[in-house]
C-alpha cells in the first residue's frame, strides 16, 4: 500500500526531509534531555529569550500553534522551574510569561550545543554552498506554504454526489 510506487520515494526529496527531521529530532531529544527541555519546547524558550514576557495568546501567534499545544508545554515548563507566569501589571485578566535565570544559563548551552550541532551537519560544505543551501531550502519553505489546507475530498461523499447527478459512478 505504501510503497515507493504509492508514496515516498527513498531518493525523493521529501524522503530525505523526512529523515533528517526525525535523525535531528531524535539526536536532540537527548541533547535537550540533559537540560530537562523537550525539543518541541526549544522554540518557545528562544522566542521568551527574545520577547520575554509574552501572553499564551502571543506565545501561540508567534509560533503558529494551537492553544492547547502552548498550554501543556507551559505546564511542563513551569513545572520544571524554566519559566514563571505572572499576572500583568495594568491587566490582570492576562498572564505574562518569563523565562527564569535558570532558563538563561540553559539556555546559552543549548545555544553553543545546537551550533556546535550545525557545524557537524554542514561540514564539507564551502560557506557559498551553505548560503545556496539555505536559500534553497527557504524557497522550499516558502513554495509549502502554498500547498492547500483544503482536506482531500471524500471519495464516498464524491461518489454519492455522482449517483445523485446521475453521472457515471466509480
Amino acid at each position: 500500500m505504501f510503497g515507493e510506487e504509492d508514496g515516498i520515494q527513498a531518493n525523493s526529496l521529501q524522503s530525505y526531509f523526512l529523515k533528517i527531521s526525525h535523525m535531528y529530532f531524535a539526536k536532540s531529544f537527548s541533547q535537550m534531555a540533559e537540560y530537562g527541555i523537550h525539543p518541541g519546547q526549544l522554540s518557545m524558550l528562544k522566542l521568551l529569550g527574545v520577547q520575554d514576557g509574552l501572553s499564551q495568546s502571543e506565545i501561540c501567534r508567534a509560533l503558529k500553534i494551537k492553544p492547547s499545544t502552548a498550554a501543556v508545554s507551559l505546564k511542563r515548563l513551569e513545572k520544571a522551574g524554566l519559566i514563571a507566569r505572572r499576572p500583568d501589571q495594568k491587566d490582570q485578566r492576562v498572564i505574562r510569561v518569563f523565562i527564569t535565570e535558570e532558563t538563561k544559563e540553559i539556555g546559552r548551552s543549548v545555544m553553543r550545543r545546537q551550533a556546535e550541532n550545525e557545524k557537524i551537519m554542514l561540514r564539507g560544505f564551502s560557506e557559498a554552498e551553505v548560503c545556496l543551501l539555505k536559500r534553497f531550502l527557504q524557497q522550499i519553505l516558502d513554495n509549502t506554504e502554498l500547498l492547500s489546507e483544503k482536506p482531500a475530498a471524500d471519495p464516498c461523499h464524491t461518489m454519492l454526489k455522482d449517483e445523485e447527478e446521475g453521472e457515471r459512478r466509480c
